[in-house]
């Protein structure tokens, strides 16, 4: 087991927590659904509906750390990466399965998006800046999670789990507090912008739908009135108002993004 490997494991079991029962949780379960199989839970990430012969409950740090080693640590080809991006591949991979993982690392380093590490991906991930392909991933890592349906439910743990890796690993590939200071405060600036957009964005939706329409014709005329352009203006506002609620999630996403920063630099402090 190497140093790195511990190291981020560290970092990563943090977020993972310990032994927890969720009935509405299907990794819980040993048959991989809500209500069947076995209930046995989950302990430091590890889930019942994966290793469903594994007493989960009693699972030690030796095995638990065994696990992560071959499941996903070696899968991502940890020891081959360079400090920082490790941990934020090694996360993502967790969090999120090996292959998207590694398919976000491809992309940061302009590499083939296959989802498997040999030679010529490490060439192109040793060929770019640690620090900027370690933005990329999790910015990349943020986006999708966004765009998952339970993002309302676990998004402000999971901006939280971002913020903190980015920070981690960016501090293993050699930034510095000055650095991280910075781009908390990028990101409260994106988020800035991003609420003021969407404070316009949603004015104009609910401001040219069927009620401000319909508002302007008499009464009397509304059984002539041409209903379907009617419907393509409600629709085309409800569209502006989606995208405004849109603008206002990643405006919620940066602001977490950067307290878990933050946190990070007061740790470091």
């Amino acid at each position: 087991m190497s140093s790195r490997f511990s190291a981020c494991l560290a970092v990563t079991l943090k977020h993972e927590g310990g032994y927890s029962t969720n009935r509405a949780d299907p990794g819980n379960w040993t048959g991989g659904k809500v209500g069947k199989g076995e209930l046995k839970g989950t302990k430091a990430g590890i889930a019942a509906s994966s290793h469903p012969n594994l007493n989960i409950q009693k699972l030690t740090d030796a095995q638990i750390a065994q696990i992560y080693e071959a499941e996903y640590w070696r899968v991502v080809r940890g020891d081959d990466l360079p400090a920082g991006v490790d941990l934020s591949t090694f996360d993502y991979g967790v969090n999120s399965g090996n292959s998207r993982s590694i398919k976000a690392l491809q992309k940061a380093a302009g590499a083939i998006q296959d989802g498997k590490i040999g030679r010529a991906t490490l060439a192109a991930v040793r060929a770019k800046s640690a620090t900027k392909l370690i933005q990329a991933i999790n910015d990349g890592r943020l986006g999708f999670l966004q765009g998952l349906t339970n993002w309302k439910t676990f998004g402000k743990g999971w901006c939280a789990r971002v913020g903190d890796i980015r920070a981690r690993s960016l501090l293993m590939a050699g930034a510095v507090i000055s650095d991280l200071q910075a781009i908390a405060a990028n990101d409260n600036q994106k988020a800035k912008a991003d609420e003021k957009g969407a404070t316009a964005v949603i004015a104009a939706g609910t401001g040219s739908g069927t009620g401000a329409v319909t508002g302007s014709v008499p009464s009397d005329q509304l059984v002539n009135f041409n209903w379907t352009t009617v419907v393509a203006l409600a629709a085309a506002a409800g569209v502006l108002v989606i995208c405004g609620l849109v603008l206002k999630r990643r405006a919620a996403a940066r602001h977490a993004m950067a307290t878990a920063t933050l946190a990070v630099v007061a740790e470091a402090a």
